[in-house]
C-alpha cells in the first residue's frame, strides 16, 4: 500500500519518476492502474453507501407501504395484454401529487405523477398539457427525463401484467424482506460497474498516448509509442481521482474531459523537466 501511495504521489509531479516511467514492464504498468482505480471504487462506493444506504432502507421500511397506499388509487387497475393497455376507470384518468410529493413534482415542473390516457396515441403537445411525470398510451409508457424531455418506452414486448395497489404493496414487502440481501449484493455491483467504468479509460489512452509521443518528437527526446501509452497510464491516475473525489463531496456534474484536462497538464509540467534527449527509453 505504502509503494502504492508512493507511485501516485509521483505521478502527480516528478520529472525523474517519469524519466523512467517508460522502461516499467506494461505489466506492472496496468497492474498498478488496476489497483488504484480498484481503490478509488471501493472509497467512493463506501462512502456513498455510508449515506445513502440508510436512507433508503429507512425509505422502504417506513415511507414505501404508506406512499403507494397515498399516491395510487385502490380502485385503478391497470392491465398490459400482449403490449396493450387498458384500465378500469374512466379516461384520461389524472393521479395529481399528494402532499410532499406534490412539492417534489412542482420542482420539475409538473403537476401530475401519472396521466393514464389509452383512446390515443403519444403526442409531444398533449404530454406537456398533462404536465405528467409518466404517461400510459395505448402502447406505451411516457417519463419525463432530468431535462424535462419525454422518454418513450414501448410495451410490446413487455410481459403481461396488472397493476393495482395489492400488487404494488406485495412488491414493496418483497423489497423490505429481501434488503438484507439487496443491500450487499447492490454495494458489490456497484464496486464491479465503477471499476469497470476505470477499466475502460485504458481504451482512448490509446488515444490520449500521442500527446507525449508526439511531444517528445517536438522535443527531440527518444520516446516510442508503447513507452509513451505507459507513461500515459500513470499520468491519467490523478485526474480520475480528482474526478472521483469531486463526486463524492457532491460535484455530480464533472466534466467529461476533467481528466483529460489533468492528464494533459501532468505530461506537459513534468516533460517540460526533460532537457536531454536521452531522459526516455526507446523501448
Amino acid at each position: 500500500m505504502k509503494t502504492l501511495f508512493e507511485t501516485f504521489k509521483k505521478s502527480i509531479y516528478n520529472p525523474e519518476f517519469y524519466r523512467t516511467a517508460a522502461d516499467v514492464p506494461l505489466g506492472d504498468t496496468i497492474r498498478y492502474y488496476m489497483k488504484v482505480v480498484f481503490g478509488l471504487a471501493l472509497v467512493a462506493t463506501t462512502i456513498f453507501a455510508f449515506i445513502l444506504v440508510p436512507q433508503g432502507v429507512r425509505f422502504m421500511r417506513d415511507t414505501a407501504p404508506s406512499l403507494v397506499r397515498e399516491q395510487y388509487p385502490v380502485e385503478l387497475t391497470i392491465r398490459i395484454e400482449k403490449g396493450i393497455v387498458s384500465t378500469n376507470v374512466t379516461e384520461p384518468y389524472i393521479i395529481a401529487g399528494k402532499n410532499s410529493t406534490r412539492e417534489v413534482l412542482k420542482e420539475s415542473g409538473v403537476e401530475n405523477l401519472l396521466v393514464i390516457d389509452t383512446t390515443e396515441d403519444f403526442n409531444t403537445k398533449t404530454f406537456d398539457e398533462y404536465k405528467t411525470l409518466a404517461l400510459f398510451t395505448k402502447s406505451q409508457i411516457v417519463t419525463r427525463n432530468n431535462s424535462g424531455r419525454a422518454t418513450i418506452q414501448d410495451l410490446r414486448g413487455v410481459t403481461d401484467a396488472t397493476i393495482d395497489q395489492a400488487m404494488l404493496l406485495r412488491w414493496v414487502e418483497k423489497i423490505r424482506s429481501a434488503l438484507v440481501y439487496v443491500v450487499p449484493v447492490g454495494i458489490f455491483v456497484t464496486i464491479i460497474i465503477l471499476f469497470l467504468g476505470y477499466v475502460v479509460y485504458l481504451v482512448p489512452l490509446f488515444l490520449f498516448a500521442l500527446i507525449p509521443f508526439f511531444l517528445s518528437k517536438i522535443r527531440k527526446i527518444p520516446l516510442t509509442y508503447r513507452g509513451a501509452y505507459k507513461m500515459s497510464i500513470y499520468a491519467v491516475v490523478p485526474g480520475l481521482a480528482l474526478k472521483t473525489l469531486l463526486n463524492i463531496i457532491g460535484f455530480f456534474f464533472v466534466p467529461v474531459y476533467l481528466s483529460l484536462l489533468v492528464f494533459m497538464l501532468i505530461i506537459f509540467i513534468n516533460m517540460r523537466e526533460a532537457e536531454q534527449p536521452t531522459l526516455f527509453s526507446n523501448d
